[in-house]
């Protein structure tokens, strides 16, 4: 059976107490700042998209694709409409799943745990006209009167794909922001979730499900936000919305068995305000709040460790940038660490895993996966990792408990 990553959290806490003598001998150095807790290994996968693993790119791209997929991350999460897959339900009534079972026969083939967003919904639960998709709404929230009828097609999913244990309600908490009031309707989003989380686990009470997907923003500085928060570093201000909102829901769900946030190390109003290093410190700042709040797993759904406009994304750096991030992660206390978009794409200044035009017959692999399996070979010895930066480079060294 494959074990997700919330039940690894909980396996790792049960056995914690057996295993602090051997922590305290653990010491995780970073140019920055000095961890609160002893280093664990996090769960590395990836979100895939519109581009990801296309059938139209030459075989062999393909083929190296899916290779990275099995060899180098753990997990994959497929939105159910949206990134890769078409409407689930054009009318009240049917299904449509060719497109979602392609996406899952990819990850059963890979060998991937499987992670489900249920995101987005059908035009007819938002107002729209039954058989029809307007992708330009496809960031809408559904009405209260359909949250039953969505609950019921993530009923439907669970019960399609049994071999997926892990389920995230919604993306991004999208059409869910209540302009009058400049907050998040949490109230509404909570209200959703707890109707589908009662529904999943009617169906199987064993299935994992976990929200809030919110995007953490951050700030350059308190005076650039309408609401600024008492967390802030060289990296920015995090907003007070998204940490009250993360708060009602927490204190309202009718149950979680993790929470899913995303975000990116550069601030909304001015970008990076830092070198991408140090503003990774954002990563660790918001994970330690998180674990504060929550005996929760906590999973990043999306992860941007941007690096500086003029600097390329697809580099050594980058990749190195990216890696200090999910270090700086787990060191904090995450659990889940999912690549947004595998597969390069030249309209994204951001990390990937491959590139599937880059040679005559398709395909490589990006710098960020020879540093993964770097990483993992290290976390799969059992050892902790030290790591610093020398000259632009992120050094990784085993300690040996």
């Amino acid at each position: 059976m494959r074990v997700g990553p919330a039940v690894r959290r909980r396996r790792w806490r049960t056995c914690a107490a057996v295993t602090t003598a051997v922590a305290l001998l653990v010491v995780v150095v970073t140019l920055y700042e000095t961890p609160p807790r002893p280093a664990q290994a996090v769960e590395i996968g990836t979100a895939l998209t519109e581009r990801s693993v296309d059938a139209w790119n030459p075989e062999p791209a393909t083929n190296r694709a899916k290779d990275i997929l099995r060899n180098v991350t753990e997990t994959a999460n497929q939105h159910i409409m949206g990134w890769g897959a078409l409407n689930p339900a054009p009318a009240p009534g049917e299904r449509s799943w060719e497109s979602l079972d392609a996406r899952v026969r990819l990850m059963d083939s890979t060998g991937v745990t499987p992670v489900i967003t249920l995101c987005c919904a059908p035009d007819w639960m938002k107002g729209g006209r039954p058989g029809e998709t307007d992708w330009n709404r496809i960031e809408v929230a559904p009405d209260r009167a359909h949250y039953a009828d969505f609950a019921e097609l993530a009923v439907d999913v669970a019960r399609r794909y049994p071999q997926v244990r892990d389920f995230v309600v919604w993306n991004e908490l999208k059409g869910f922001f209540d302009p009058t009031n400049n907050r998040w309707d949490i109230e509404s989003y909570t209200e959703l979730y707890n109707t589908v989380y009662r529904a999943l686990k009617a169906y199987d009470p064993t299935l994992s499900v976990g929200g809030p997907y919110v995007s953490i923003d951050s700030w350059s500085n308190a005076a650039s936000t309408s609401d600024p928060s008492s967390i802030s570093g060289p990296w920015g201000t995090l907003d007070q919305r998204v940490l009250d909102a993360v708060d009602y829901w927490l204190a309202h769900a009718d149950g979680a068995d993790f929470i899913a946030v995303d975000g990116t190390n550069a601030t909304r109003d001015e970008g990076l305000i830092t070198s991408p290093a140090a503003s990774n410190g954002k990563f660790s700042a918001t994970t330690r709040w998180l674990v504060s709040r929550t005996d929760l797993p906590v999973w990043w759904m999306e992860l941007y460790p941007d690096v500086l406009p003029h600097e390329d994304a697809r580099s050594t750096y980058a990749a190195d940038v990216a890696l200090d991030a999910i270090l700086r992660i787990g060191d904090a206390g995450g659990d889940a660490i999912f690549i947004w978009q595998p597969e390069s794409d030249p309209r994204f200044h951001s990390v990937a895993l491959w590139d599937s035009t880059a040679t005559p017959d398709g395909g490589r692999p990006e710098p960020l996966v020879s540093r993964l399996q770097e990483l993992q070979e290290i976390w799969s010895s059992g050892s902790a990792v030290r790591y610093r930066w020398e000259d632009d480079r992120l050094v990784l060294n085993p300690v040996q408990p």
